[in-house]
């Protein structure tokens, strides 16, 4: 599991097993040996190259497991629920970076790259694929947006990273770092071409691929991240008024479930009117996890077990009391996001409900309000159907959603000194029905800016923003002007010590 892929070249070979293993019929001249050369001819090879983008993002180095520990550990959300957790998860938790030998963070790293590589061989070979011009136009948006993720990804979190932009064909074909201006500007760049390109929505047989919707998200997430608010407000725009919030806050959370006897408990709100890209994951119901990482073909599904990390079975992770102590008296969206003593779980399924008592939860306490207990994170979770020593999951992960959107949008507002703009789109978040909390007015930019960090705190929790909201706002000087820092010293990452073992160009 802990392959060292930073010789690229690794990630074509892995491309074109993944396209042997879902394609029956190729066009070419030796079915069993596939070449770059000989493989992608049609539209329809180009789309199983792009679905193996899709593949990496939601194998286990991204998505399925280790993105979301990289980035909730270094976030403010998090606490330790026992001696469980392992070594390399607890460094990313308790200390400012990171050792370069993290595994975790290694495992990101890897991951963003496979994704990076598989999108510049589509890049290189969608020139010659002239079977369907309209479909290979938006397979290249999507690839353009996937590219953009990935280093988004890398150079919001570790700053100067290599950039490529042709695939790897050499074991030799290393690049040093480049500064992390120019990483942006090729994101930039990517997500400008993706929302020209993709359309504005799908048919269900198509849900979870990019949209020009999520590339107008990401782009003024990019920008935030960049300092750029007023082009991210611009961004930020050509998405708003175009998706809306769910009635149920909880709807955002909840998806394909089933019970030990494969049988389907929960089919949820996927890909709802507040959905704008989701990575798909589906419980398969055979209690199985690719703990190989690298994806599982590039239309095979895919599980997730986070529900086993932040569940009280493994217990790894738990609510920080900062987190906890975050919510205003009375905010429903607190009974959305935590689990605890005395709440009901299995009420979704016959056999249920079924009331929490400490001795079902192995995991630490958390303080709240002074009452110290046990407590862990509903969100994402499946004990709403499902409670079992191990299950991995089904529930879709929002890697963009329109609150998001509206809370972005009041950040610029309040950089761009209108502070009362920003108290209408933080509004329009705390109005959701099922929330229905009181209005805030804020009149100068410091005050919008710390109702900002509220309600992205409240709103988005453990949602994997906080961590590179608090790497933007530190680099703001914003702790502690405005807010304590809740995690004195942090930098960005290291290069991780496989990638300079492997790299004569990085020196770190």
């Amino acid at each position: 599991m802990r392959q060292n892929t930073n010789k690229l070249i690794v990630a074509v070979m892995l491309i074109f097993f993944s396209i042997i293993a879902c394609t029956k019929d190729l066009d070419v001249t030796d079915q069993n040996n596939p070449t770059t050369e000989s493989y992608f001819k049609t539209a329809a090879q180009l789309q199983n190259g792009v679905n193996a983008i899709y593949s990496s993002m939601r194998a286990g180095n991204l998505a399925g497991r280790e993105w979301f520990f990289t980035h909730d550990m270094r976030g403010s959300e998090t606490a330790s629920g026992g001696a469980q957790l392992e070594a390399p998860r607890a460094e990313l938790l308790t200390q400012p970076t990171a050792s370069p030998a993290n595994s975790v963070m290694t495992s990101v790293w890897n991951g963003a790259y496979q994704m990076i590589n598989r999108a510049n061989l589509i890049f290189d070979k969608a020139p010659g694929v002239t079977d369907n011009a309209d479909l290979v136009t938006r397979l290249v948006g999507e690839a353009h947006f996937l590219r953009a993720w990935a280093y988004f990804e890398l150079v919001s979190q570790w700053g100067d990273v290599p950039l490529y932009t042709k695939t790897i064909t050499s074991a030799t074909g290393y690049a040093a770092k480049s500064p992390a201006a120019d990483v942006y500007a090729l994101i930039i760049q990517d997500l400008t071409a993706a929302a020209a390109a993709l359309p504005s929505s799908y048919t269900s047989a198509d849900f979870g691929r990019a949209t020009s919707g999520a590339a107008y998200a990401l782009l003024g997430r990019v920008q935030m991240q960049n300092g750029d608010y007023t082009a991210a407000k611009t961004a930020l725009l050509n998405v708003y008024g175009k998706y809306s919030l769910t009635a149920n806050y909880n709807w955002n959370f909840d998806g394909d479930v089933k019970d030990d006897k494969n049988v389907t408990v929960a089919t949820g709100h996927e890909f709802n009117s507040e959905s704008i890209f989701e990575a798909v994951f589906v419980d398969k119901g055979d209690n199985n996890f690719n703990w190989g990482y690298v994806g599982e073909g590039s239309t095979n599904p895919l599980s997730t077990v986070r529900n086993q990390e932040y569940g009280i079975t493994w217990g790894n992770v738990i609510p920080s009391d900062r987190i906890l102590n975050e919510f205003e008296a009375g905010d429903p969206r607190y009974g959305f996001t935590f689990w605890e003593v005395g709440d009901k779980i299995l009420t979704g399924v016959p056999n249920g409900p079924l009331t929490l008592t400490p001795d079902m939860m192995n995991i630490a306490t958390s303080t709240k309000g002074g009452v110290t207990e046990k407590r862990f994170f509903r969100k994402y979770n499946i004990y709403e159907w499902v409670n079992s020593g191990f299950h991995p999951g089904g529930l879709n992960a929002r890697l963009i959603r329109y609150a998001d959107v509206l809370l972005m949008l009041a950040e610029c507002e309040a950089e761009v000194g209108t502070p009362a703009q920003a108290a209408s789109y933080i509004n329009e978040v705390r109005a959701r029905p099922s929330v229905n909390m009181p209005p805030v007015t804020l009149a100068s930019h410091d005050a919008a800016i710390k109702a900002v960090m509220h309600e992205r705190a409240v709103e988005l929790a453990i949602e994997e923003l906080n961590n590179i909201d608090m790497l933007r706002w530190r680099a703001k000087g914003y702790y502690p002007s405005i807010a304590p820092d809740p995690k004195p010293g942090q930098t960005t990452l290291p290069i991780p010590s496989n990638e300079i073992s492997t790299n004569p160009l990085i020196k770190n």
